[in-house]
C-alpha cells in the first residue's frame, strides 16, 4: 500500500510540474478560493486520501512529509490535516466519531480559554431576535440542523428546540428541521448553512475537533491551530467533481475536505456572514472553544447576538440536559439568552466531567467541559416577551377573537376597553428599577404612551398588577382605556403592544381582533309584564314591543318616537310628555347613572347602558361594590346603592340589571330594523 501511495503521488507531482497552465502566483501562500486552486492540486489531495493507510500518527506524519509540495500538516486527537501548496485543507479521520460525544476526546486536561468572554451585558441592552423586521418580527424562524441525528437518537440535543419552539406563538409554522436520520441520508445541504440570515435562531449540532500544525521537529504549534466542524455533507468518489463545482458556484471559503465529508473552519461563517444582527446561535459540537478561533470569528461578525458552544468534549446527554434547561428559561421565563445562561444550574454548564486521564503512578484525574458564550451588543430574547391575555381563558388572546370593547359601535362616540398583558423576562423589581414601560396602539393610534405600571401602590387606580406563573412573569390589566375612536361593528381592530426595555429596544405583539356586533335584543321584565327591545347599531334604530298591551313602538337616531295611532297610521313625535311616558315603561330607574342622551330618544338609554355602564366605570363609583369577578371568574357582579345588581358576562359585556323583582337582560344578537313611514305629529300637550 505504501508503494502504491508513493506511485500515485509521484504521478500527480510530475503532472503538476510539467504543466504550465496552472501556474500559481501564491507560491507559499494559503488559498481559500477553490476557483483559483489548480485542479491537479485538488485531485492530488484526493489521491492521498484514497491511498493512504491509517497507522500510528508518527508514521502518517513521516509518510506525508515525503511529499515535496506539502505545505503544512496538523495533528489532533481525532483528525490529521494537511495542505499541499495552493491546495485546500484535507482531513484524515484518525478515529471514527463516537455516538456518545459530539467530537473527539482529549488526552490532557485543557483549561477553558477566556479570550473574549470579558464582556458583560450592560443594563438596558436587551433586545429581541428579529427586531429589525418591524411588525413581522413576531413571526420568528428557527433553523435546526442535525447531520448526525442517526447517531444520537433520543439524546440528540436539536430535539430540544424542535419540541419546545413550535409551542410558542412566535414560532408556530416557523421551525425548519433538517436532520440526517440514517447514515446514508443527505438532508443537510450547503444551502442550509448559507441560509442563516433567513432565521432568528440557529441550533446546529454535529461533531467538532481541532488540529495543530507541526514543526519540522514534530512539535505542535499551539498558536497555529484550527477548529473543524463536520457538516454532514457527504459525497462519493464519483461525485467529487460535482462537489467542487458546487463549492465554486457558491463562492464559499473555509472548507476542508475529508475522504467522504465536508468540514468547515470558522472562516466559513465570517466569509458567508460579514455582519450578523439580532440572532442567537447554538453550535453544539466538541472542542469548539479550545482555540478561540470560533469565538474570535463571531466576535467580529456579531453586531447584536449570542453564540453558545462547548469548550471541550461534550457527551450528547450533557448537551441535551443543558439546552433543555436553557430553552425553558428563554421560553417559560422569557429571559434573554445571557440571563438564561447565567441562571442555569452550574452543573449543566461548568466543570462537567467527561474524561478520566490515567496518570503514570496509576491514579486518575478528571477532565472537565464548559458551555461558553460569545456575546456582542444586545442580549437577545428569543421570543417577544409581551402578549395579550384573554381574560376568559387566561391564555394568549387568539387572532380574530371578538374582543369585549365597551361602547356602542358606530354611535359617533369613542369606545373604551380594558387590556390584560403578560410581561416576561424580568422580575417586578427589575421592571421598576429599569423604568420599563408600556405603550398601546389601536388601529395605529397611540392610546397609551410609555406608561409605567410599577410600582403598583394605588389599589384604586386603573392599573392592576398581579404575579404570573413564575417570578419573571407579571400580569398587568389597564382598565378603561379610551380608544380615541368610534369602532365599527363586525370589523377588525389592530392591537399593538410595546414593552419598552429602553428607549430604543422593546418587546412587541400585534394581533387583530374583532369588534363583533353592538346589535342587541333586550328583555325587560317586571310584575306588570314583559317588554322586548331590539337595537340595530347600523342605523341606531330601536324597536320596542309590549305583547300584553299589543303595542309596538320605534325610535330613531334623531330622537323621534314612532307610534301606530288608531285611524291615523304611523306618526312620529319628539314631545317631552310622550318621552316621559315611555320612560315609565322601564321596570327600573333608568336614570340611575345620570346618562345624558345626545343621540336618539329616552328609549335609547336602555341599549346605551351596554356602552356606558362598564366594569371600569363601576370600579371607580363609590356607590358600587364588586362582589365577584376576580381572576378566573366567568362573570363580574356589582351591587349599586345596595339595591341594584349589575352583572357582566365573561366577555365583560353588560348582561343584566336586577332590582326588586324587576330586571333588564341583554342578548347580543344581529338585528335589522327599518323605520315605518310616518308623518310628524305635534300637539300642545300630551297626557
Amino acid at each position: 500500500m505504501r508503494l502504491l501511495f508513493l506511485i500515485v503521488i509521484s504521478f500527480f507531482l510530475l503532472s503538476c510540474n510539467d504543466s504550465k497552465k496552472e501556474k500559481d502566483v501564491f507560491v507559499n501562500g494559503v488559498l481559500e478560493d477553490f476557483s483559483k486552486m489548480p485542479d491537479s492540486v485538488i485531485q492530488k489531495g484526493f489521491a492521498i486520501l484514497d491511498t493512504i493507510k491509517l497507522k500510528p500518527v508518527d508514521a502518517l506524519v513521516k509518510e506525508l512529509r515525503q511529499i515535496p509540495e506539502l505545505q503544512e500538516i496538523g495533528v489532533g486527537d481525532k483528525l490529521l490535516s494537511f495542505r499541499l501548496k495552493n491546495g485546500p485543507t484535507m482531513l484524515i479521520k484518525l478515529k471514527e466519531f463516537s455516538s456518545l460525544t459530539r467530537g473527539g476526546s482529549v488526552t490532557k486536561a485543557i483549561p477553558p480559554l477566556m479570550i473574549l468572554n470579558k464582556r458583560t451585558i450592560e443594563e438596558n441592552t436587551s433586545n429581541v431576535v428579529g427586531a429589525q423586521r418591524g411588525e413581522d418580527r413576531q413571526n420568528k424562524k428557527a433553523l435546526i440542523l442535525s447531520p448526525y441525528a442517526w447517531q444520537f437518537g433520543e439524546e440528540d440535543d436539536p430535539l430540544v428546540p424542535l419540541k419546545k419552539l413550535p409551542k410558542n406563538r412566535n414560532y408556530k409554522g416557523g421551525v425548519t428541521y433538517k436532520a440526517n436520520k440514517t447514515e446514508n441520508q443527505r438532508q443537510v445541504s450547503f444551502e442550509d448553512y448559507l441560509s442563516f440570515n433567513d432565521y432568528d435562531v440557529v441550533h446546529f449540532a454535529s461533531h467538532g475537533g481541532k488540529t495543530c500544525n507541526l514543526t519540522e521537529g514534530g512539535i505542535e504549534l499551539s498558536s497555529n491551530c484550527r477548529t473543524y466542524i463536520s457538516t454532514g455533507i457527504t459525497y462519493k468518489i464519483k461525485d467529487r467533481q460535482k462537489l467542487l463545482d458546487l463549492i465554486k458556484s457558491k463562492n464559499v471559503r473555509g472548507i476542508a475536505l475529508e475522504y467522504g465529508e465536508v468540514f468547515f473552519i470558522p472562516k466559513f461563517f465570517s466569509d458567508a456572514y460579514p455582519e450578523v444582527n439580532n440572532k442567537l446561535f447554538i453550535f453544539s459540537s466538541c472542542q469548539l472553544g479550545q482555540q478561540g478561533d470560533l469565538e474570535i470569528t463571531f466576535d467580529n461578525i456579531l453586531q447584536n447576538g449570542q453564540l453558545f458552544y462547548w469548550q471541550n468534549t461534550v457527551h450528547a446527554i450533557d448537551a441535551f440536559k443543558a439546552f433543555d434547561n436553557m430553552y425553558d428559561r428563554m421560553l417559560q421565563y422569557g429571559e434573554t439568552a445571557p440571563t438564561a445562561f447565567e441562571n442555569m444550574p452550574l452543573k449543566l454548564k461548568k466543570n462537567i466531567p467527561y474524561f478520566k486521564k490515567e496518570k503514570e503512578r496509576g491514579d486518575s484525574v478528571e477532565v472537565y467541559n464548559y458551555l461558553k458564550m460569545a456575546s456582542k451588543g444586545n442580549a437577545m430574547h428569543i421570543i417577544e416577551p409581551i402578549s395579550f391575555i384573554d381574560e376568559k381563558t387566561k391564555k394568549d388572546l387568539q387572532e380574530g377573537t371578538v374582543y369585549p370593547f365597551e361602547g356602542v359601535f358606530e354611535d359617533n362616540r369613542p369606545e373604551e376597553a380594558s387590556f390584560t398583558l403578560e410581561f416576561l423576562g424580568y422580575t417586578a423589581q427589575e421592571i421598576e428599577e429599569k423604568s420599563m414601560s408600556f405603550s398601546l396602539k389601536v388601529d395605529g393610534t397611540t392610546v397609551l404612551d410609555h406608561v409605567s405600571f410599577l410600582p403598583d401602590n394605588d389599589p384604586y387606580d386603573t392599573i392592576e398588577v398581579t404575579t404570573g406563573q413564575n417570578e419573571k412573569t407579571t400580569l398587568v390589566t389597564f382598565k378603561g382605556v379610551k380608544l380615541k375612536k368610534d369602532l365599527k361593528k363586525n370589523s377588525s381592530v389592530k392591537l399593538e403592544a410595546f414593552f419598552h426595555f429602553s428607549e430604543e429596544n422593546y418587546g412587541y405583539q400585534m394581533i387583530n381582533v374583532s369588534t363583533g356586533s353592538s346589535d342587541m335584543r333586550i328583555v325587560m321584565k317586571s310584575p306588570d309584564g314583559t317588554i322586548n327591545m331590539f337595537f340595530d347599531a347600523d342605523n341606531y334604530g330601536l324597536k320596542m314591543t309590549h305583547p300584553a298591551e299589543n303595542v309596538t313602538m320605534y325610535s330613531d337616531e334623531e330622537g323621534y318616537i314612532y307610534m301606530n295611532a288608531p285611524g291615523q297610521g304611523w306618526i312620529k313625535t319628539k314631545m317631552s310628555q310622550m318621552l316621559g311616558t315611555v320612560a315609565k315603561l322601564a321596570p327600573i330607574n333608568i336614570d340611575f347613572a345620570g346618562l345624558k342622551m345626545n343621540i336618539g330618544s329616552v328609549m335609547h338609554k336602555i341599549p346605551a347602558f351596554a356602552a356606558e355602564v362598564t366594569i371600569s366605570m363601576l370600579e371607580k363609583e363609590p356607590k358600587a361594590k364588586k362582589i365577584s369577578g376576580g381572576i378566573g371568574s366567568e362573570k363580574t357582579i356589582f351591587i349599586y346603592e345596595g339595591r341594584l345588581t349589575i352583572t357582566f358576562d365573561s366577555q365583560k359585556r353588560l348582561e343584566s340589571l336586577v332590582e326588586s323583582g324587576a330586571d333588564i337582560h341583554y342578548y347580543y344578537e344581529e338585528q335589522n330594523i327599518t323605520m315605518p313611514n310616518a308623518k310628524t305629529f305635534s300637539m300642545p300637550s300630551f297626557n
